[in-house]
């Protein structure tokens, strides 16, 4: 009985300790109450300085820097696929930009001087990536065959501000439009902003006077291979005619500069060679320039003739345009792809790639190519 008694006494006094604790958490949820009101209503007097905050900060310059494209590129190429992965790669490959009236109330006063320069840079968005919300730090360059490195060492399209730069040739300008070629770009690609190329400032000095050496000695020792690689031929005559221009200052003192590049951008690319079967060249016979007739037809392209066609597909496969899973896994399936109103079937075989058939563009194909 003593040990009951005991007991019971144990289980008065936990339940009275229980009690006071409950009332302790009562008082102390006012208390809290009460001073939360009293920061809230402080808060509301004296807010925060939220600029010193990096998400305001972040916030401020979405705000304030929206972009509104200038225009939009008109383009040979109508679908991904068979863009060159850079400009000038294809030099048949035409397109056009016009300046929108909505940027400014007479857009060709924006162009005046322009075609005083022969290139010009295009600052555009990759508006056909697909979702941008899986952006993947390390990517696989084609030219690399499956190895991967960081985004930001390479041109991928896939980067977590879709902007690109291009480097085109500029035809000629008539009233807003430009006329460009040598172009890399999808059709309705929109455009942020256009520079012009200026070699002198665009070119580091010691990246010239290498090249030019070089070239100079290869030259006179009978060995042109300096000359084949990717866009040598492009910067040795910049560097030319930047050296040609009389009384102009170096911008910086060209034996502190050096200029490197990633080890297999040094590699002379591999290109493919380019065979077009009997039909393909009988399809590209049955084509002939616009304006060649009243009115237009099917077989009308933009192209002058069916050489300057011919020399369009050539560049285009000579480069090898598949991406890394479609050599890879892809490589005995038929390749399609479209320049201006022309819908080329080829397939690749190795170091080959073979033009099957040419023929007209239409709806039907091009929906059919894009599944």
């Amino acid at each position: 009985m003593a040990d009951i008694e005991k007991l019971a006494t144990d289980v008065q006094l936990a339940r009275r300790e229980l009690k006071n604790i409950r009332q302790e958490c009562m008082k102390q949820k006012v208390n809290l109450k009460s001073e939360v009101a009293k920061i809230k209503e402080f808060l509301s007097k004296n807010p925060p300085m939220e600029k010193d905050t990096y998400s305001c900060v972040k916030k401020e310059v979405d705000s304030r820097y929206c972009t509104t494209p200038i225009g939009f590129i008109s383009s040979c190429f109508k679908t991904k696929n068979g863009i060159p992965r850079q400009p000038a790669l294809c030099p048949a490959a035409k397109g056009t930009l016009t300046i929108e009236k909505s940027i400014f109330s007479n857009p060709e006063h924006s162009l005046i001087g322009l075609n005083e320069f022969s290139h010009i840079w295009i600052l555009f968005v990759f508006h056909e990536n697909g979702s941008r919300t899986a952006v993947k730090a390390k990517v696989h360059p084609p030219r690399l065959n499956g190895a991967s490195v960081g985004v930001f060492s390479t041109r991928s399209p896939h980067r977590p501000c879709a902007i690109g730069l291009s480097l085109t040739k500029l035809d000629k300008i008539e009233g807003s439009t430009l006329f460009l070629s040598g172009i890399d770009l999808l059709d309705g690609t929109p455009v942020l902003d256009i520079k012009p190329y200026i070699p002198l400032y665009d070119m580091p000095s010691y990246l010239k006077e290498t090249l030019n050496e070089k070239a100079v000695q290869e030259h006179n020792n009978g060995n042109n291979s300096i000359l084949h690689q990717a866009g040598a031929e492009n910067v040795i005559a910049d560097a030319i005619v930047s050296s040609a221009l009389p009384n102009v200052p170096s911008p910086c003192n060209s034996k502190n500069i050096d200029c490197n590049v990633a080890s297999f951008l040094t590699e002379i690319p591999k290109y493919l060679d380019v065979l077009f079967t009997d039909r393909a060249l009988r399809d590209l016979e049955r084509f002939h320039a616009e304006g060649s007739h009243e009115g237009c037809c099917v077989n009308c392209f933009a192209f002058p003739n069916q050489n300057e066609a011919k020399e369009a597909i050539t560049d285009v496969l000579k480069n090898d345009p598949r991406s890394v899973y479609r050599r890879t896994k892809c490589s005995d399936r038929l390749y399609y792809f479209f320049i201006n109103s022309l819908h080329i079937t080829c397939w690749f075989d190795e170091s080959i790639a073979e033009v099957l058939r040419v023929k007209p563009c239409t709806d039907g194909n091009e929906k059919y190519d894009n599944l």
